[in-house]
């Protein structure tokens, strides 16, 4: 009789796709369609100290005056004076071995999971490395230093060695159908899958992003949580503008959408979380536990969420635990 699974309660995977965190720097664009590769100066955060306006909901009528301390006293970034474009700098490591728990304490669904997986990846791989590749030559990781760029260009060089460039224009944020015969988005996809379908290799992708944006324009660093202190502090690195490692992993993995009823992508989430929405996109049924555990036990799981319980592999994280 065939043994039938339940989730374990220890189960673990490592993050096979490890993005460093992204530097910021200012310079000028040049006079040709490329940017100039020559000087490019650190960004530094500064402390700007504004008075503002209450503006809260709720605010008593005696308040409304009175100056608003929240926002008194943040940091802030911006490109230097005669400086119009905004150098992003990160490096992607891709690893493989993919299936294989880092922890699991039920041997026999760590040699499933891992058998599922092995006999699928080089098909499902494809499209993942594809889609991730999209989303960096389109320059999603820039989040709000994208928005209404002048220009837009993408360098990716793989191992040190071959250099592709790209226009991020040319590249859907709202679907991954548009470039499927682009040659060179189908090198960086391979080198993405070669990475990931290795059993003991590893890809290393240096990434550049130039953005024309305007002289002396404001960007945007990650912002750090920042538990009981009301002012906005920028991610930084000795005093270096930056953007987090974890911003730009969930960026390259905003690839999930096999939901039902997708309008947009979504970054790849056990439940299809999407904070700034307040929603959770695969509550039920479609969540990766039940997915996945259909996987292993041998029932019918479809193409597409194959793909999303592979991704989520990808993405890494603990993934053990009882049910309620």
């Amino acid at each position: 009789m065939t043994k039938k699974f339940t989730l374990p309660n220890m189960l673990a995977f490592e993050r096979k796709l490890e993005p460093s965190d992204a530097l910021m720097f200012s310079g000028i664009w040049g006079g040709g369609q490329k940017p100039q590769m020559d000087n490019w100066t650190a960004i530094k955060v500064a402390q700007r100290k504004n008075r503002s306006t209450q503006s809260a909901f709720g605010t008593k009528d005696e308040d409304k005056t009175k100056p608003n301390p929240v926002s008194s006293d943040n940091d802030d970034a911006n490109l230097y004076h005669g400086d119009d474009t905004l150098k992003v700098s990160f490096s992607l490591r891709v690893i493989g071995d993919l299936g294989a728990p880092f922890g699991c304490n039920d041997p026999d669904f760590s040699t499933k999971i891992k058998t599922k997986v092995l006999a699928y990846k080089s098909e499902g791989l494809r499209e993942l490395a594809y889609r991730y590749a999209h989303n960096i030559a389109a320059g999603r990781f820039l989040w709000r230093n994208r928005v209404a760029a002048e220009k837009l260009y993408i360098q990716i060089t793989v191992n040190n060695q071959d250099t592709i460039v790209f226009n991020g224009y040319d590249f859907s944020l709202k679907t991954f159908e548009n470039q499927r015969d682009n040659a060179d988005l189908m090198r960086a996809a391979n080198a993405i899958f070669e990475g990931l379908n290795s059993d003991d290799k590893f890809v290393c992708l240096t990434i550049d992003a130039f953005v024309k944006l305007g002289k002396g324009q404001h960007i945007f660093p990650s912002q750090v949580m920042n538990m009981g202190e009301k002012k906005k502090v920028l991610f930084k690195l000795d005093n270096h503008a930056a953007m987090t490692c974890v911003k730009i992993g969930n960026a390259i993995r905003t690839i999930d959408d096999w939901y039902d009823n997708a309008e947009l992508p979504i970054a790849i989430e056990p439940f299809g979380a999407v904070t700034q929405q307040g929603q959770a996109f695969r509550k039920t049924k479609t969540d990766l536990y039940t997915l996945m555990m259909k996987w292993v036990n041998d029932e019918e799981v479809n193409e597409n969420d194959k793909k999303f319980v592979l991704a989520n592999l990808i993405r890494g994280g603990v993934f053990g635990g009882k049910a309620e």
